[in-house]
């Protein structure tokens, strides 16, 4: 093992602060051979009784070199040759070790004092650009804790980009895909998602974010708190949610810009709704916007063009459709723990049509 390790290995440990690894290979380096394990428990005695090596080595080298002349100087005296033969040789061995241990320790100490000196800055000084992303397969949820202990939950077919550690004087993370952040409150720096569409500000609440490229509109579901949306297209207007709100964007291009409130019965000509949210029945409290989080599958008149795609990403499979007339069926459902062939099979019961299954790729005719 290289001896500068072994020096941080006991540093560490003397010091209090190694970790469960540190102490396993200190270990086994005693194990192996006996010689760290005598070089150890010098270091250790010497550490223990003398209260300032940590912070001072040279004078505690000075000390020990000081105990090592004395205890040489005291070995020197006359006695009988048998006795002065044997002394001799033993001072010699610990006269031999103690300078070793001196000038171990003091390595000790100068390693120690640039351990304590490189250590792991705050996370304040990490590289800003130091950013993850977490990317989720059709058929795949994840959860995410941020650094700032925000949650997030990723639905399938879902990316987040985000930083290691956030500074400045904004968290800001980037999506593509649906999640549910649970955002912790910090009123100083503003939590801010990023979509193709649409940019959502907020200083600690909970809400869900819908933003798949591919689907006709963006979804942005306020639960608690309170959110500020601006659009790509349009930055000086500002849209502010209340609970239990819902701001729909079509992923369309809008031909004017208007800055009033959008109406809550029709998409306006700035293509933006604000409806309430939709419940799975009057007595069921369960929101159909987030109903995915319960792993439920809530669909309220809705063409079976759109239904196919969510559930492409809930099951992880490829729909096509070879009559083109089929796809404006509409369906109405909940479902929960169904498999793909029992929900199609299911959707039969309302509406005629068959379907063929070759692996994960479904015909529908």
């Amino acid at each position: 093992m290289d001896n500068q390790l072994f020096l941080l290995l006991v540093t560490r440990k003397l010091s209090g602060e190694a970790t469960k690894s540190d102490l396993q290979q200190l270990e086994k380096l005693f194990e192996e051979d006996e010689y760290y394990q005598q070089k150890f428990d010098l270091f250790k005695a010497h550490w223990e009784s003398k209260n300032n090596i940590g912070t001072d080595t040279g004078l505690a080298f000075q000390k020990i070199m000081h105990e090592i002349n004395a205890s040489s100087n005291r070995s020197s005296q006359p006695e009988e040759q048998e006795k002065v033969n044997k002394k001799d040789d033993v001072l010699r061995m610990v006269k031999r070790l103690s300078r070793v241990a001196a000038i171990l320790i003091v390595s000790i100490g100068s390693i120690y004092l640039i351990y304590r000196n490189t250590r792991p800055l705050p996370s304040k000084t990490i590289a800003q650009n130091a950013w993850l992303t977490k990317q989720n397969p059709r058929g795949t949820k994840s959860v995410i804790t941020l650094s700032d202990s925000t949650k997030v939950i990723l639905n399938a077919d879902s990316k987040l980009r985000f930083p290691t550690v956030f500074t400045g004087s904004t968290r800001e993370v980037y999506l593509t895909g649906e999640a549910f952040f649970d955002v912790t409150h910090n009123a100083k720096v503003p939590f801010i998602i990023h979509t193709s569409k649409m940019n959502i500000k907020v200083l600690g609440t909970e809400f869900n974010v819908k933003s798949y490229p591919e689907d006709s509109t963006s979804e942005t579901t306020l639960i608690r708190g309170l959110i500020e949306v601006t659009l790509n297209d349009r930055p000086s207007d500002k849209i502010i949610l209340r609970p239990k709100e819902k701001l729909i964007v079509s992923n369309e291009p809008s031909s004017k810009s208007v800055s009033s409130r959008a109406s809550s019965s029709a998409i306006q000509e700035t293509r933006l709704l604000i409806s309430s949210l939709h419940y799975i029945s009057p007595k069921d409290s369960a929101i159909v916007e987030t109903s995915w989080l319960d792993n439920k599958l809530v669909f309220q008149d809705e063409s079976f063009a759109q239904l196919t795609t969510d559930l492409e990403r809930r099951y992880g499979v490829a729909i096509r459709f070879s009559n083109t007339s089929i796809r404006d069926l509409k369906f109405t459902g909940v479902f929960e723990k169904e498999t793909i062939d029992e929900v199609l099979k299911a959707l039969q019961l309302t509406e005629k049509f068959n379907y063929k299954t070759e692996g994960n790729n479904i015909t529908i005719f």
